[in-house]
């Protein structure tokens, strides 16, 4: 991929949040989305630093320092833990956007009912004995993203953390932490 990914990239993080940060390491880069999810997508010829979404968008941005970034990558390897046909996995958002629909106004507030949508299992899969949750804020992340294409969905693990990895790009949940022990 070249330079004009990081732009459209950013375009669709800033549509869910201007101000959110997108780090450029690697030829990555790597959003924090509002929904409690991270993206990434390849992007070469960006120089490595943290942008604010809406002005690497518009193409006017400078990097700061990474060390103004927040938080931790899934780090490697990523195993795929399972794949799923696209069209599944567009179905569980187009019927999690249709029940969201049919909600609102019913006496549960709209940002309680979207929190719950999205903390929602909608897939469970099984890889090795271990049951794997894949919540429906991964779905809506990936799809509003635009990183479903038509190749199959793969599930992937990075050590505690789950990921769906699209044609277009990847969406992973937020690192927990620290485990209790």
């Amino acid at each position: 991929m070249t330079t004009g990914d990081g732009p459209a990239f950013a375009a669709r993080v800033a549509r869910l949040d201007p101000e959110a940060p997108v780090l450029a390491r690697d030829g990555r880069l790597w959003a924090t989305l509002p929904i409690g999810v991270l993206a990434v997508r390849a992007a070469e010829g960006l120089p490595d630093g943290v942008y604010r979404a809406a002005d690497l968008a518009s193409g006017n941005a400078a990097a700061k320092p990474e060390a103004s970034w927040r938080g931790r990558l899934p780090q490697r390897p990523w195993a795929v833990v399972e794949t799923v046909p696209a069209a599944d996995v567009a179905d569980i958002d187009r019927k999690a956007g249709e029940a969201l629909r049919e909600r609102r106004g019913s006496g549960v507030g709209d940002r309680r009912l979207r929190d719950a949508m999205l903390d929602h299992v909608a897939l469970t899969v099984e890889h090795g004995g271990a049951r794997y949750p894949v919540q429906v804020r991964l779905v809506a992340a990936l799809c509003r993203m635009g990183f479903l294409g038509d190749e199959p969905v793969k599930v992937l693990r990075s050590g505690r953390r789950l990921g769906l990895s699209g044609t277009f790009g990847a969406v992973w949940e937020r690192d927990r932490g620290l485990p209790l022990l």
